[in-house]
């Protein structure tokens, strides 16, 4: 049977301590796969820093670690903002990215739909067509630099449902595309994300997990909210999912709460292995 693989996020890290101690960490409780949140002070992608790629090279050799994805802060940007200048900093950051990535060896970056207007509805169809054209600036950069996109959904953005993401990707040509599934993201907008898990399928690529009171956006640790974790391990079991499962949870004590979380996992029966 195909088992998926753990990994843990250093979102919860970005702000108490650098992305070369976060991975450390992780590294160190036995997580091999990793998802990189680049922001400052945690990390800085808009910075080249041949040193600093040194530190985290050798980290990801030591360890035997697979670097997944880079993520760039969804309050740092937008793609669908009216702004040519706003948008063109969100693609010149996503470039910047992408470079940090192809230096890092990540396997994906990972980019989000901009943000909708959460008062004006009939403003989105407008900005979609900011966010369409940019999308395509970034994907251009990607394929350049072979670092392929991973787009995730988000419940602020354009794109923050499962169907609005799998009707976007037929509709723009982009037939390979995979996708994160984040069911935080997907509780907070009213989804099921078993139901969300259905309708991506096969494009999943990674899933997040963390957990949220249903209505709210948070990232808690697994067992403090209401998502049945239980119910999203069978659909992954029944699907025999082996892509990459990670652990995104923000809180006081990330790397517990993230250890904790993982066994929380295990009883509710989501299998998984933590081999790279």
């Amino acid at each position: 049977m195909t088992t998926p693989v753990l990994g843990a996020h250093t979102f919860g890290f970005a702000w108490d301590c650098v992305a070369e101690e976060a991975i450390a960490q992780l590294a160190d409780a036995g997580y091999r796969t990793v998802q990189l949140m680049a922001t400052p002070p945690h990390f800085d992608p808009w910075r080249q820093d041949a040193a600093r790629t040194r530190r985290i090279g050798a980290l990801i050799e030591r360890y035997g670690l697979s670097l997944l994805a880079l993520d760039l802060a969804s309050s740092d940007i937008n793609l669908a903002s009216p702004s040519p200048h706003v948008v063109d900093f969100a693609v010149a950051s996503y470039e910047a990215t992408i470079e940090r990535a192809a230096e890092l060896g990540a396997r994906w970056i990972c980019v989000g739909s901009g943000r909708r207007h959460a008062l004006l509805a009939k403003a989105n169809d407008r900005l979609m067509v900011s966010f369409r054209e940019a999308f395509a600036r970034i994907h251009d950069k990607a394929t350049h630099a072979g670092i392929p996109i991973i787009l995730e959904n988000h419940p602020q953005g354009l794109l923050a449902s499962a169907a609005d993401i799998v009707r976007f990707l037929a509709d723009e040509g982009y037939a390979d595309m995979p996708v994160i599934y984040d069911v935080a993201n997907a509780i907070a907008i009213g989804e099921d994300p078993v139901e969300g898990l259905r309708t991506l399928w096969p494009r999943l690529g990674i899933v997040h997990l963390s957990d949220s009171p249903k209505g709210q956006w948070r990232h808690d640790p697994i067992g403090s909210g209401e998502i049945d974790f239980a119910a999203i391990g069978a659909e992954l079991k029944q699907r025999s999912y082996g892509g990459r499962i990670v652990l995104e949870i923000l809180s006081e004590r990330p790397l517990q709460d993230i250890g904790e979380g993982a066994a929380a996992l295990q009883r509710q029966g989501l299998a998984f292995t933590r081999d790279s």
